[in-house]
């Protein structure tokens, strides 16, 4: 599928599934959260199958710039962290719970950080011999 068909797809599946919620919600029907759960699993599905291309891409550019494969690595996992908490968190406001949407971005941002501490380390080596 091309990018544009995808995004263009991805787009109307949503607003699709905000029209349900908004006919669901008139009717106060318990269905609602249901339906915004399985809705923003079903867009997640189709990012995920777009999401290959785009791994490709920036696969590319770190091969152009020499980047250490431990450092290609290292990027797509804090993106994938990232996109994956604020994903997470979404599902969760839009069944009500922000409680627990609040702690899965602040995994999501501790687990970054872990993930960033090797490059500091790197950073301040660098800095360091830069003095000497």
């Amino acid at each position: 599928m091309k990018k544009m068909e995808a995004i263009v797809k991805i787009a109307l599946i949503g607003i699709a599934i905000t029209m349900m919620l908004v006919f669901f919600k008139g009717m106060q029907s318990k269905l609602t959260p249901l339906i915004a759960a399985a809705g923003s699993v079903l867009v997640l599905g189709l990012i995920l199958n777009m999401a290959s291309s785009a791994l490709d891409a920036i696969s590319e550019l770190f091969k152009v710039s020499q980047m250490e494969n431990e450092s290609i690595k290292n990027v797509i996992k804090i993106v994938g962290v990232a996109y994956i908490a604020d994903f997470s968190a979404s599902i969760c406001r839009d069944m009500g719970e922000a409680s627990i949407a609040s702690k899965i971005e602040m995994a999501g941002k501790v687990y970054i950080v872990l993930l960033a501490v090797p490059w500091a380390a790197m950073l301040i080596e660098a800095v360091k011999a830069l003095g000497e």
